[in-house]
């Protein structure tokens, strides 16, 4: 007797046998809750803050920096020796390595549109400048606030919210639990999941929501 592709899924989630399937009324089968994996990727990532400022050449030795305003929210990730990426406009393709050599002992206001902002105005040094390079350039710098670290990152749909937190779903043993985890920093590509996920579960989306230890199936 030819079983049904939702009946065959069932089975090999849930290890129900082809005979007691048999009896399974389909109004139940379709009652199940459709799960889908959801990938986990981990990614290599570093906090960085990333500002305008412009490119200032000295005329007597020759050494180029470029002079930044940061934010005063941003200051206290800002350190002297920090590293950064110069990029801009009028060098386009062209990466250049500076450290951060100066932060001003005080803060300065700055008109901004509209509003006006406090700010700590910041010098980088540009290490092995060229001719490129010229006084009064627009550039584009990359702070890097923290050491590179390995993080799990999560597709926003994979998590869910009720009025105890945030939670996803988990798959193990053919069934479907619901657990809440702690997430982290929003990126562009998902979201951080800090909370650690056993080897033999895996963390699914579902088309309804399932009781909690309930079976799933999967489409083929």
């Amino acid at each position: 007797m030819k079983i049904k592709n939702a009946a065959i899924a069932v089975i090999a989630v849930c290890g129900i046998s082809s005979a007691a399937l048999l009896t399974v009324p389909k109004i139940v089968l379709d009652s199940v809750p459709t799960a889908t994996l959801v990938n986990v990727e981990r990614i290599e990532h570093e906090d960085s803050i990333s500002l305008s400022g412009t490119v200032i050449k000295n005329l007597i030795d020759n050494s180029v920096c470029v002079q930044i305003y940061v934010p005063e929210q941003d200051i206290s990730k800002v350190k002297l020796g920090q590293s950064a990426e110069i990029t801009g406009d009028a060098f386009p393709g062209v990466t250049y390595i500076g450290t951060v050599d100066k932060i001003a002992d005080a803060a300065a206001k700055i008109q901004s549109g509209g509003t006006q902002k406090t700010v700590v105005e910041v010098t980088v040094n540009v290490q092995d400048p060229d001719d490129i390079l010229k006084h009064g350039y627009t550039a584009l710098v990359k702070l890097c606030t923290s050491e590179p670290s390995m993080m799990e990152i999560l597709p926003y749909e994979a998590i869910n919210q009720d009025d105890n937190g945030e939670f996803v779903y988990i798959l193990r043993n053919g069934r479907v639990y619901k657990r809440y985890v702690e997430t982290g920093r929003e990126l562009s590509g998902g979201v951080e999941l800090k909370t650690s996920i056993a080897s033999d579960e895996n963390i699914i989306t579902v088309d309804k929501i399932p009781e909690n230890g309930s079976a799933v199936k999967f489409d083929e």
